[in-house]
């Protein structure tokens, strides 16, 4: 929950253009520091019935929800991958990257490349530790790059009212994080849920044709589903 705090922090202050680590939590009503016990993740937000403790002003929901949301995602990625070490702390980070581009995606309609671009360096980054750097592990994954970056180009050349350059960007952080396989999987997933999403809210006739929906959170899914569904599988048989 500490980390959905920070994710708070990080999406706030992106749109606001300030800087992540300074200066200390402020109330962005009366601009008031907030004391260390006014920010215990979720607590604080009961304690203060919603308000801020200076200005009175109603907090916004997305901070607990975050902070719920994130806490609630990494215990799942703790029982799926019971193993602990570098592949559970790079299953947190995943997450947390998937939060804060779904979020972004849902408030603004916008994937910030300073998200993207740092989600796919981290990928890297993690390769690096993980497969040591050598020239073939470097080869699959710089290789998977250029090939996903290809088919989502080409795709968002079809589909240019749907995809956006924050998608090519979040594609391709995938397919380092992923690889070729399961990143394909994911856009596959990505669009039939976002076709049936679509389709019940025209049903509904909450959205029309000429509506956009954000693509973010789709992919986050089916990235969710690929980075965890075959570990849970996998977790399920041993205990069983």
């Amino acid at each position: 929950m500490c980390v959905g705090s920070f994710l708070n922090v990080c999406l706030f202050r992106w749109k606001s253009g300030g800087q992540v680590f300074s200066p200390p939590s402020f109330c962005p009503n009366c601009k008031n520091e907030i004391r260390w016990f006014d920010n215990i993740p979720g607590l604080s937000f009961l304690f203060l019935k919603g308000h801020c403790r200076f200005c009175g002003k109603a907090i916004s929901w997305q901070y607990p929800l975050i902070e719920i949301t994130t806490g609630l995602f990494f215990f799942l990625a703790a029982i799926t991958i019971p193993e602990t070490g570098f592949i559970q702390i790079s299953s947190f980070v995943f997450v947390s990257f998937l939060i804060l581009l779904t979020v972004s995606d849902l408030k603004w309609k916008l994937l910030p490349h300073p998200f993207t671009n740092l989600f796919a360096l981290v990928g890297f980054i993690f390769q690096a530790i993980d497969k040591s750097l050598n020239l073939t592990s470097f080869y699959i994954v710089a290789s998977g790059f250029v090939v996903v970056g290809a088919i989502i180009f080409t795709l968002t050349q079809i589909f240019h009212e749907v995809l956006g350059g924050g998608d090519i960007k979040m594609m391709l952080a995938l397919s380092v994080w992923m690889g070729v396989v399961k990143s394909a999987y994911v856009l596959l997933l990505a669009f039939g849920t976002g076709a049936f999403v679509a389709l019940v809210l025209l049903a509904l006739k909450k959205v029309n044709r000429k509506s956009t929906m954000p693509f973010g959170p789709f992919l986050a899914l089916g990235a969710y589903v690929m980075w965890f569904w075959p570990r849970m599988v996998g977790y399920l048989r041993m205990t069983l």
